[in-house]
């Protein structure tokens, strides 16, 4: 970072903001993608969704963990969103631990990002490894803050795409503003799971 601030100063500013706005304005698209399906499959009001989510959210939002936020998720299922116990004593665990969201497009996102900087030309090939990467090492990465799994989330994806990993620290620096999105849109989601899979087995009974 301190080399790339005296050979580029004020241009390596720039480039980090709009590396923030780019994985931020992924997060929060996946994360407004959750509230229709919330809505039509989980057969719940937008208005009431949305008010059962924003106290886990907050959590999220403050915090950068999930797990965190999980007392608070709970609580949303015991109330609100009207989710059986036995539907979310399970499924909220299994979401948590397995169901990242907001993962696999924003590490996604780091390497095309990367790539850019780099000029470097991504064919079908490339982008389809991508993804499949992506996916695999958001099952396997540890419910922890996105800065202490950022190489080894975003690394697999960047080699695999043969897109440069030296940029990958300088990114780590600013990774904090992100993660904030990407924990919140996690969570979001595993409420809306958590909704849909009960009205789904309610109506299979």
């Amino acid at each position: 970072a301190l080399v790339a601030g005296a050979r580029s100063g004020l241009a390596t500013a720039g480039a980090l903001l709009h590396y923030i706005a780019f994985i931020v304005a992924l997060c929060l698209l996946v994360t407004l993608l959750v509230y229709p399906l919330a809505v039509l499959l989980g057969r719940i009001g937008p208005g009431r969704f949305a008010r059962a989510v924003f106290p886990a959210q907050a959590i999220a939002f403050s915090t950068q963990s999930s797990i965190a936020s999980l007392p608070a998720m709970i609580q949303a299922s015991d109330g609100p969103l009207a989710v059986r116990e036995t539907s979310r004593s399970i499924v909220l665990p299994l979401a948590i631990s397995l169901f990242r969201i907001t993962s696999p497009p924003a590490n996604l996102g780091v390497a095309l990002y990367v790539a850019a900087m780099n000029g470097v030309d991504l064919g079908a090939t490339q982008l389809i490894l991508g993804v499949l990467v992506a996916a695999i090492v958001s099952l396997a990465a540890v419910g922890l803050p996105s800065q202490i799994t950022f190489f080894t989330t975003t690394g697999p994806i960047c080699l695999a795409m043969g897109v440069p990993v030296e940029a990958l620290p300088l990114l780590l620096a600013v990774e904090t503003v992100p993660d904030i999105f990407r924990t919140v849109g996690n969570v979001t989601a595993d409420m809306g799971v958590a909704r849909i899979l009960d009205q789904r087995d309610a109506t299979t009974r």
